[in-house]
């Protein structure tokens, strides 16, 4: 039977209600859970083989630390940055990297994706049963604590948690924050051992959780709002949760402190988060702009994008001349509404407060509000907050069933209806994460004003047969960036761009001296937003060099050359190179390239190791590798030994090193069996 029409009286939930210890009770409960993990499986059934793409490739298959479970390895886990040395960002997630640890080298999933992806399933599974047991608290009935459930567990913005594995970090996390939450709820009621059993899992899972990710420190927050809601004159009995808090988080604090002691200054770039070049009020108004759109993913999800880098959220103009900066004012009226609606309900319906408010306070730390952070949006940041909207939608439709008694039936049908509309866009939006190819297309269609996704799509195209698409994209990304001051542009992308038109180039394309120049003109741009921001790199340099060969200028090429700060014959020299031609698509100089530097340095292992991997690129099922090494007596790497060694004495040579030139020379012909060169 519904209940009567008109206001009901507002009811704080039970939770220090021991549980009941027969089995049958919580069979009921049991199979509501294996309900949802059967949905939320079927609506992720597509995503196992989505391949480790993005900021997986840098996280799982270049992180060496992940590849053996070895001491040394867990060492430079538990000591080192979250990105080690693909870039330098200032986090610290060991227990992340530690899980890709465990896939990689334990399980031994390697570069297969299926594995990471079950992993990230089963871990999803564990917070829906978390987010069902807040539910029974909160809505004290099962089937509202089913819907929430099921409506947080298939929403398509978890997919960038779920099916993207390094958004392993943001479910871990979540997993510390609720089962936290849990934990501080049940002590406050308990005694004995059993108030010691859970603050001790109080402490495990916030330890989980802010070693996956730092994030994980709203549990505080969380705890705090729980008990303001529900039980503000009990605080006596919660203190005990709060210090329980304090093992982790010191533990946290002090072996994250010496990592980032270690690591320079870290310079998030302007064109990740545009908000770091605003001024105070600007970035907070814009900040709040891209809440509103975070709300309106929740609702309309029609839309998803994995990047919203530069220029896809402008900042907000203060002469609000156009729709963008309109929807900061109505996105800032929302949230008011919203605050308002919280302090409303505090008294009337204490479940709706606290879902409004652990909305906003699980966003605040990647909000850019308080703290500006190296990214403006990101539809992962939604991933544990969501459960506040899911609680709020969940409510809203009993609230009105309530009041419209005839309608009180349909209500679980709309909230399931919402539930399989949510499904069959998390199933859609799986096929975005199966390739790169695939996923920056839908980027580009989601977010067409992001510099980002057009120059990552156009990288996905740089086959011969896809140069078109490569060069429109470069350019679209580029027009986007082209306004910009130097001091906040971002150096890479004209890089890519210079070996993009140097490929073009060497494709035999007419005009191709004009392509080559303009390759040069992309490079030079890129060499001054480098020197202008402070990151010098030397990539930019050896591309203008290669371009200048192209273009028969020696002089300017070895101008370009020396312009860099790896100096010939040093091996970082050589590897730079090899990977500038590599870029320009030329991969047989770029193993000559490094075969000049074994030349110079034959115990250089990183030259060895990576003229390996472009040999079976180059060759695949040839004759250059056999086993873990190079086949000096294959034709094709016998060609290229002889070149390097050529190439090496004539630098020698013009370096008025004669003997080393000519002691290069005779081991040539003599060791080599190369023919001999005047």
């Amino acid at each position: 039977m519904p209940p009567k029409a008109g206001r009901s009286k507002a009811r704080a939930p039970k939770p220090d209600r021991p549980p009941a210890a027969d089995w049958r009770l919580w069979r009921p409960h049991a199979f509501r859970i294996l309900l949802i993990w059967l949905a939320a499986l079927l609506a992720y059934s597509n995503s196992f083989r989505s391949g480790l793409i993005f900021d997986n490739f840098w996280l799982i298959v270049k992180d060496p630390r992940v590849h053996a479970a070895t001491s040394r390895n867990i060492e430079l886990i538990l000591t080192r940055e979250y990105w080690y040395d693909s870039a330098l960002t200032g986090l610290y997630r060991p227990l992340s990297t530690l899980s890709y640890l465990f896939n990689y080298a334990i399980l031994g999933n390697g570069d297969q994706p299926a594995g990471y992806h079950w992993l990230n399933l089963g871990l999803h599974a564990f917070n829906i049963a978390l987010v069902y047991l807040l539910g029974l608290i909160l809505l004290e009935k099962a089937a509202p604590a089913m819907a929430l459930a099921a409506l947080w567990a298939l929403h398509p913005v978890a997919t960038e948690s779920v099916t993207n594995v390094i958004g392993r970090a943001d479910i871990l996390s979540a997993f510390g924050v609720l089962g936290g939450l849990l934990c501080h709820i049940r002590s406050a009621g308990a005694a004995g051992r059993g108030k010691l059993g859970w603050l001790t899992g109080l402490m495990l899972f916030a330890a989980v959780g802010l070693f996956s990710k730092e994030s994980a420190v709203v549990v505080l927050a969380a705890m705090a709002l729980y008990d303001a809601t529900f039980r503000p004159a009990a605080w006596r009995h919660c203190i005990a949760g709060y210090a329980a808090l304090a093992p982790p988080l010191l533990a946290y604090f002090a072996m994250r402190a010496p990592v980032l002691a270690g690591l320079p200054p870290v310079h998030p770039l302007f064109v990740e988060n545009p908000l770091l070049g605003a001024e105070f009020l600007t970035a907070r108004l814009t900040a709040v702009k891209v809440i509103g759109k975070y709300l309106w993913l929740l609702v309309w999800p029609a839309h998803l994008s994995n990047d919203y880098s530069y220029n896809q959220v402008p900042l907000v103009e203060w002469s609000f001349r156009t729709w963008e900066d309109w929807k900061a004012v109505i996105a800032l009226c929302i949230c008011l509404a919203a605050a308002a609606g919280a302090i409303a309900c505090y008294r009337r319906c204490k479940p709706v407060f606290f879902f409004i408010v652990f909305f906003f306070a699980a966003l605040a730390p990647a909000s850019n509000v308080f703290l500006r952070i190296g990214t403006i949006m990101a539809e992962r940041f939604l991933y544990l907050p969501s459960i506040g909207f899911a609680g709020c939608v969940v409510a809203g439709v009993y609230s009105v069933a309530r009041r419209l008694p005839a309608a009180w039936p349909a209500a679980p049908a709309v909230l399931a209806a919402i539930a399989l509309a949510s499904g069959a866009r998390t199933f859609a939006r799986n096929r975005d994460w199966l390739d790169a190819r695939s996923l920056w297309t839908s980027a580009v269609l989601s977010a067409p004003n992001s510099f980002r996704t057009h120059m990552l799509l156009g990288a996905t195209s740089t086959h011969p047969k896809g140069l078109d698409l490569a060069l429109s994209e470069t350019e679209r990304g580029l027009a986007i960036l082209d306004p910009l001051p130097d001091r906040l542009n971002d150096a890479s992308s004209y890089s890519k761009a210079g070996f993009l038109y140097c490929r073009i180039g060497d494709s035999g394309k007419p005009r191709s001296a004009d392509w080559y120049r303009k390759s040069v003109n992309a490079f030079i741009r890129a060499g001054r937003i480098g020197h202008v921001a402070g990151k010098i790199s030397a990539e930019p340099y050896f591309g203008m060099a290669i371009a200048y060969f192209r273009l028969g200028d020696s002089a300017r090429a070895v101008e370009a050359l020396n312009a860099t700060s790896i100096e010939w014959p040093r091996p970082e020299f050589f590897e730079g190179l090899s990977g500038a031609y590599s870029a320009a698509g030329d991969l047989r100089q770029a193993a000559v390239t490094l075969i000049e530097g074994l030349v110079l340095d034959p115990g250089a292992a990183r030259l060895a190791a990576v003229a390996l991997e472009l040999y079976k690129l180059i060759d695949p099922g040839g004759c250059s590798v056999r086993g873990a090494s190079l086949d000096l007596q294959c034709p094709l790497v016998h060609d290229d030994l002889c070149a390097a060694s050529r190439n090496v004495a004539r630098e020698l040579q013009r370096r008025n090193q004669e003997s080393a030139a000519e002691q290069t020379r005779r081991s040539a012909v003599t060791d080599m069996g190369c023919l001999a060169t005047p």
